[in-house]
């Protein structure tokens, strides 16, 4: 019997070449698949399920690489028998190690492991031999695999999934809901491992002499991929000049539209490399080279905002993998820019070093991480008086809404992220206080907010701020009408709408831009590209709260009287301005005050010559 063009007899007989060749990571995918039918049979220890299962999967790509290094190499014997075991004891010290760390900390290094051994598998059964297109077809053939391996495996959950729930509501047999989950995890580990190591190159060797290319991928990577990342790195260039223009610099999410731009870039770049000499893809050599330098300065805007997020808030995992990578993406751009070199192997392997030199250590990202949050809790307490020489003293005041938010994040993530001992770093006083908390053996993500809540309000008398707390909205409202403005000092009177952003004030021949911000709260007035006057708005948040918490004052007849506009004035750089806020809704207090949104009139004078 026959499906297709390829017989049972055939199908099977390639799972007998597969379990021969990778017996190991075959039968890590069959453990992983018993563990993952335990998980979702019902309730457990999760901690130490996800420890044994984060140990089996990453055996799938580290024996993967092994295995094809000692066929590359011909190393049988000893020798094969000794880089599997060295494979062996690297997945038991991960899962003796990971018994101290806490859920997220294991999520993350079991990610930054899977990325490296992953990375393995793409270089290392080339070590020490110089073959450029075998290089390429190999990983080409593993990447197309593991596509269509994973579309089987997708295909066959959903046709049984259907024929279980015809049976079940065609036949009235019950089937339990957990059936659905078991047929997954079998499917998606025993099945899709088999298949996919059904399709790894046996003679890589060979493949040096291959130099077919698929046409719909070279479709996808020239015509779809280049094309959006040619877009968003103009888009990234223009909001580069926007930044130098306004001084305004970035922080937060502009990390990762860089990496993503470049990420995307380097696999386009990648899967076009064979074609680059080609007479018909010339253009596609240039764009390899090219791509790299136009990179840079948005890898330059990037280090800078990671050092402001750094220079704020301090190292956290994440901010330590995005400062490395813009750093590898600097050397990497720089390296391609200069040389135009063509060796694609230095990529994988440059990050599977990074990967695995900053997993552990003094230098890695959980030691520094940690020593930078320790140091920064430390810091906030003892500005608050609540640590003195290492003792813990309770608040006899309420701390401002700014402090307990930041002490609750800094503590929440030292106890969430490096478990309750970190706090020993900063106070044996403070450890003893979240180790007493801490009541339960689950170490995931939510037990971090109820220690932290139980150290701060128990030890420290602060009210505690949850992750997703927000803080309260002040609004305050005057009614223009019926208010006379005199304008007799002023040139101009301009209605500002904060929520618009820009308004343009023609002033004789010149015109004078004026732009309100949300975060901060600023009023800036430019003429041309120059600043004449940046006008900060907190003070305005501030004092808005104050009013909206003083008692309304109450006239002869007992109606309330709402209180006056809000007025700010100044004179700088040939400018003079009155802002008289009529309403405004904002939130915070001090120089983090934002203003969301609010109505105003701007009276201007304005002499150019000065």
């Amino acid at each position: 019997m026959k499906f297709g063009f390829i017989s049972i007899r055939q199908a099977a007989g390639d799972a007998r070449v597969a379990f021969r060749r990778f017996p190991l990571v075959l039968v890590c995918a069959a453990v992983a698949a018993v563990l993952g039918i335990i998980m979702v049979s019902g309730p457990g220890d999760d901690f130490a399920r996800f420890r044994w299962l984060a140990t089996c999967t990453l055996g799938l790509p580290l024996f993967v690489a092994f295995e094809t290094t000692c066929e590359r190499r011909g190393w049988t014997g000893s020798r094969r028998v000794t880089l599997l075991g060295a494979g062996v004891l690297v997945l038991v010290g991960f899962f003796l190690l990971s018994g101290g760390w806490t859920m997220t900390m294991l999520a993350t290094r079991y990610v930054q492991s899977s990325v490296a051994f992953h990375l393995m598998v793409a270089f290392l059964p080339f070590t020490a031999y110089p073959a450029r297109q075998a290089f390429w077809q190999y990983n080409r053939t593993l990447f197309l695999r593991f596509l269509l391996a994973g579309l089987y495996t997708t295909v066959l959950f959903v046709g049984f999934a259907v024929a279980i729930l015809a049976i079940d509501k065609l036949f009235a047999v019950h089937v339990d809901a957990e059936v659905y989950g078991y047929l997954w995890v079998v499917l998606a580990f025993v099945f899709d491992s088999w298949f996919f190591l059904g399709g790894v190159p046996d003679d890589i060797d060979a493949l040096e002499h291959r130099t077919d290319y698929p046409l719909g991928l070279k479709v996808f990577a020239q015509f779809v991929l280049i094309p959006v990342v040619t877009i968003y790195l103009l888009i990234l260039s223009a909001y580069l000049v926007r930044v130098l223009a306004t001084r305004i610099w970035p922080s937060g999410w502009i990390g990762w539209l860089v990496s993503s731009v470049a990420a995307t870039g380097t696999l386009a770049l990648l899967l076009v490399h064979p074609i680059r000499d080609r007479e018909d893809s010339r253009w596609v050599d240039g764009y390899g080279r090219w791509f790299y330098v136009a990179l840079l300065p948005s890898i330059g805007m990037l280090v800078v905002a990671i050092f402001q997020r750094l220079d704020q808030y301090g190292f956290t995992e994440r901010r330590y993998f995005l400062l490395i990578l813009a750093f590898w993406l600097a050397a990497v751009a720089l390296y391609y820019g200069i040389t135009a070199s063509r060796n694609i192997r230095l990529i994988p392997v440059t990050l599977c070093i990074l990967a695995i030199a900053s997993i552990a250590g003094p230098w890695s990202a959980y030691s520094i991480s940690e020593r930078s949050q320790a140091n920064r809790l430390s810091n906030l307490l003892t500005a608050q008086g609540l640590l003195v020489d290492g003792t813990l003293r309770r608040s006899t005041a309420e701390a401002p809404p700014e402090v307990s938010r930041e002490i609750s994040a800094t503590m929440r993530y030292l106890v969430g992220s490096h478990g309750s001992t970190s706090l020993g770093r900063i106070s044996p006083d403070l450890r003893l206080a979240a180790e007493r908390a801490d009541t339960t053996r689950f170490r995931g993500v939510r037990q971090d907010n109820l220690v932290t809540q139980a150290v701060l309000e128990d030890a420290l008398g602060l009210t505690y701020v949850g992750r997703y707390s927000r803080p309260a909205y002040v609004t305050r409202y005057t009614s223009p009408w019926g208010r006379s403005v005199g304008i007799e000092d002023f040139d101009a009177l301009v209605r500002l709408d904060f929520s618009i952003g820009r308004t343009l004030v023609p002033m004789g021949t010149d015109t004078l831009t004026v732009e309100t911000s949300s975060k901060p709260a600023r009023l800036t007035i430019r003429a041309g590209e120059r600043v004449l006057a940046g006008v900060p708005l907190w003070p305005l948040v501030d004092q808005a709260r104050i009013d909206v918490a003083r008692p309304s004052p109450v006239g002869a007849s007992g109606t309330g009287q709402t209180p006056p506009p809000l007025e700010l004035n100044g004179v700088s750089e040939g400018v003079g301005y009155r802002l008289i806020v009529f309403s405004l809704n904002g939130t915070g207090r001090g120089e983090t005050a934002e203003m969301n949104s609010g109505d105003a009139y701007l009276l201007l004078s304005y002499s150019p010559g000065r």
